[in-house]
C-alpha cells in the first residue's frame, strides 16, 4: 500500500488520517483493533489472521518478530504494546525495579514516587513499549485479598494523591514525549472488595460504599489526565463491571466526562461466559462489551469470531467497532 495515502501523512492532523483509515478498514480489522492478546502465544495468528491491534508480555526478540509481522499486513496499523510495569520494569532482565505501591505509599513522598514513574516510563520506553498496566488505586481493607501489596494502602485521599503523582511521572509532557508511557488507573472499581477476600469474585459493595471509598481516587486520575483504565474481574450486584452500565456511562463517562479508553482486564469478556455464566456464547458477550463501551478487550482471543458471529446475526452493526478504534 502507498505511503502517500492520507492516513500516513504526518503533515495532516490526527483526525482528518483516523476518519481516512477508519474508512479503509474491514469489519474484521476493525474487530482485530480492539484485541489485545498474549505476545507468547502464536504471533503470527495474533497479527496476520485476527489483526490485533495491541500485544502484551512480550520481549526483546518477539516485539522485533511482531513488527515485522505488522509489516506483511494490508494497512500496516503501528502495534501497541503493554506491559505490567507496576514498580519499575520488572519483567524486562536487567531493568531497575522499585519497591511495591505499598512500599512507595510508605514514603508519603508525591514527588519521589513520580521520579519513580519517571524514571521507569524512560526504560519502558527505551524498549519499545508504550504502555503500563499501572497505578494500582484498589483499596487495602480486606488483608485476606492476595493483592494488598500492590496497593497504596487504605486511605483514599492517599491513593488519589500518590496515583496522581505516578500518572504525571509516566506520562511525561504528553504523547509527543518520546519518554512518556500510557498509564493505566486499575481495577475499575471495588475490585479488593471481593467476597471472602478471594480474587475476581462477586463484589458486596453497594453504590453508597463506591462513591464513598472506592471511587474518589479514581476520579483524581480521570482529572489528572490518566489516559487508559483498566476494568476490574469482578461482578456487582451480579452485574459485570464489564458491562455495568451505571458504573461505565453514567459515572466515568458522564458525571467525570471522561474520555479516555476502557480496557478489560484478563478475559473479562471470555469470564462473562464461562464463569459469570451472564451471557451464553462469545457473540452475545462481544456484543454486551462493545454496547458497553469497551475499547479494547485483553486476552479473549475468541471476541475475534463472536463479535463478527454478532455482526452477521444481527446484535452489532458494523460500524459498531468505529468508536473504539478510532
Amino acid at each position: 500500500m502507498s505511503d502517500a495515502l492520507p492516513f500516513r501523512d504526518p503533515s495532516l492532523g490526527t483526525p482528518e488520517r483516523v476518519a481516512d483509515l477508519l474508512g479503509r478498514m474491514t469489519v474484521e480489522e476493525k474487530v482485530g483493533q480492539m484485541l489485545q492478546l498474549d505476545a507468547r502465544d502464536d504471533l503470527r495468528d495474533h497479527v496476520l489472521r485476527r489483526h490485533v491491534g495491541s500485544i502484551l508480555h512480550t520481549s526483546p526478540e518477539r516485539i522485533l518478530e511482531a513488527n515485522r509481522l505488522t509489516a506483511e499486513t494490508r494497512l500496516r496499523i503501528p502495534l501497541l504494546v503493554g506491559e505490567d510495569c507496576i514498580h519499575g520494569h520488572s519483567f524486562w532482565p536487567g531493568a531497575t525495579i522499585y519497591p511495591t505501591q505499598l512500599g512507595m505509599a510508605a514514603t508519603w513522598d508525591p514527588g519521589l514516587i513520580e521520579q519513580v514513574a519517571r524514571a521507569t516510563a524512560e526504560e519502558v520506553a527505551a524498549t519499545g513499549i508504550h504502555w503500563t498496566f499501572s497505578p494500582v488505586l484498589c483499596i487495602a481493607r480486606d488483608l485476606r485479598w492476595g493483592k494488598i501489596s500492590e496497593t497504596f494502602g487504605e486511605d483514599p485521599f492517599l491513593i488519589g494523591e500518590l496515583a496522581s503523582a505516578m500518572v504525571r511521572g509516566y506520562q511525561g509532557e504528553g504523547l509527543e514525549d518520546p519518554t512518556a508511557i500510557l498509564a493505566t488507573a486499575k481495577h475499575f472499581a471495588g475490585y479488593s472488595e471481593t467476597q471472602g477476600g478471594r480474587d475476581a469474585s462477586e463484589a458486596d459493595i453497594s453504590r453508597r460504599k463506591l462513591r464513598s471509598w472506592f471511587l474518589p481516587p479514581f476520579e483524581r486520575v480521570a482529572r489528572e489526565g490518566c489516559r487508559t483504565f483498566m476494568l476490574g474481574y469482578q461482578t456487582t450486584d451480579g452485574v459485570p463491571i464489564t458491562v455495568n452500565d451505571w458504573l461505565l456511562s453514567d459515572v466515568l463517562r458522564g458525571e467525570w466526562g471522561y474520555t479516555g479508553t476502557l480496557i478489560t482486564d484478563w478475559d473479562n469478556v471470555g469470564r462473562m461466559v464461562w464463569e459469570q455464566r451472564v451471557q451464553p456464547d462469545y457473540a452475545h458477550a462481544a456484543a454486551a462489551a462493545v454496547t458497553a463501551g469497551n475499547d479494547m478487550v485483553m486476552t479473549t482471543p475468541h471476541f475475534y469470531e463472536g463479535a463478527l458471529e454478532a455482526v452477521q446475526k444481527g446484535m452489532l452493526r458494523p460500524d459498531a467497532f468505529d468508536a473504539a478504534v478510532a
